[in-house]
């Protein structure tokens, strides 16, 4: 009788751990195969496009996604499929659907035509209601995508669609309608009209695309019209592309191409670009952070300690500090530098005035103020340092 018992609620158990279980992904599949049962299925798809190092991402995986609730859902309409976007297929899919944030939720019908789109992390009953308004949505991305290969080119249409595509991070897409939009537009016509500079700058165009170019040659227009926050925005284009004077394979460092920034540098002289120098610095210390070398690091930390106080950014700091304090461990006098500034820079952030209604976040089971975060950090690598 007790064999009986014992069997009956062993039974009951697996049974009630069937029902209780969260959304039922697959991993071990492709898209395409995924596709093809949901067609077998009568489902739509649901991608979750994630990255290992996305903390979002890990809390709708682990807090979310395994709630009853969302089991409920997701595995009665979908055929649920989780991608790293950095790995086997991922990198393919991303290109295929613009992916460029994560997390990312693709629906998508059986076909591969996407239904519908979502970012970011919500709890599961906000998130379910989201994913109910993107299937109900009668004009929403996939209507504008749709209309936009039918043809239409309505100026207003494309605004509309530019900003949707902003909105969803669709880098490429939205380059693709902007250029449209813009298309027989002078530089000085797109520098003084504001729905033109709005679709020019969330296109993201940089100075290597002859539109960027030839609206930057209008530099004074856009300052008359759109004022000095949009030729700051302009101006930092041209760091963004020396950036990639630096060469990576996947996210292995691979180099510096000394010879093509030095081109580069004259083509900004060119062009008028009013902080060559600055951009340079900025690229060089940024090479030098990647190639992780460490003499040029510490000259700029030597330049950095230097400025004001009030204009140091301390998040640079740390992380330039906590590089050499890594790989320059054994340069006695540089360490020595390293810890006379960081007990000056604590003394200067702790004798800093508290503002009255200055926010504070949780940090190692405290909360503190963001100066005092700092402050934490810079203590960390001092004791790093101090350690035998």
């Amino acid at each position: 009788m007790k064999r009986v018992l014992f069997t009956v609620l062993a039974v009951v158990a697996v049974v009630l751990s069937v029902h209780a279980q969260g959304v039922i992904f697959v991993e071990d599949k492709s898209l395409s195969d995924v596709l093809a049962q949901a067609k077998n299925e009568g489902k739509l798809v649901f991608v979750d496009c994630y990255t290992e190092w996305c903390g979002p991402c890990k809390m709708m995986a682990t807090k979310e996604f395994v709630k009853k609730e969302a089991g409920d859902y997701f595995n009665a309409k979908f055929v649920n499929f989780k991608i790293d976007m950095e790995k086997g297929e991922g990198p393919e899919v991303g290109k295929k659907y613009d992916v460029n944030a994560y997390p990312t939720f693709l629906i998508l019908e059986s076909n591969g035509d996407l239904r519908g789109r979502l970012l970011g992390a919500a709890g599961i009953d906000d998130f379910i209601k989201k994913v109910e308004a993107a299937l109900k949505e009668e004009k929403g991305l996939p209507w504008y995508q749709k209309k936009f290969r039918s043809g239409e080119r309505d100026p207003q249409f494309l605004s509309e669609y530019i900003k949707i595509l902003g909105d969803n991070y669709m880098r490429d897409e939205v380059k693709n309608v902007s250029k449209t939009l813009l298309a027989g537009k002078t530089g000085a016509e797109i520098a003084a009209d504001a729905t033109l500079y709005n679709a020019f700058t969330t296109g993201e165009f940089l100075p290597n695309d002859d539109l960027f170019l030839n609206v930057y040659k209008e530099r004074a227009i856009v300052l008359a019209n759109q004022g000095e926050k949009a030729v700051k925005s302009l101006d930092s284009k041209w760091t963004r592309l020396g950036m990639r004077y630096m060469k990576f394979d996947g996210k292995e460092y691979k180099g510096f191409d000394p010879e093509g920034f030095e081109d580069y540098k004259k083509k900004m002289a060119e062009y008028g670009v009013p902080n060559v120098d600055a951009v340079e610095k900025e690229v060089l210390h940024s090479n030098a952070v990647y190639g992780k070398d460490y003499p040029t690091l510490y000259k700029y930390f030597l330049e950095t300690i230097k400025e004001d106080p009030s204009k140091i950014s301390d998040n640079e700091v740390i992380q330039d500090l906590g590089i050499l304090r890594n790989g320059y461990k054994e340069n006695k006098k540089a360490m020595k530098n390293v810890k006379k500034y960081i007990e000056r820079r604590t003394a200067y952030l702790k004798s800093l005035p508290v503002p009255e209604n200055e926010r504070t976040f949780e940090y190692e089971g405290k909360r503190i103020t963001l100066n005092g975060y700092f402050i934490e950090k810079y203590q960390e690598i001092l004791n790093s340092i101090n350690k035998k």
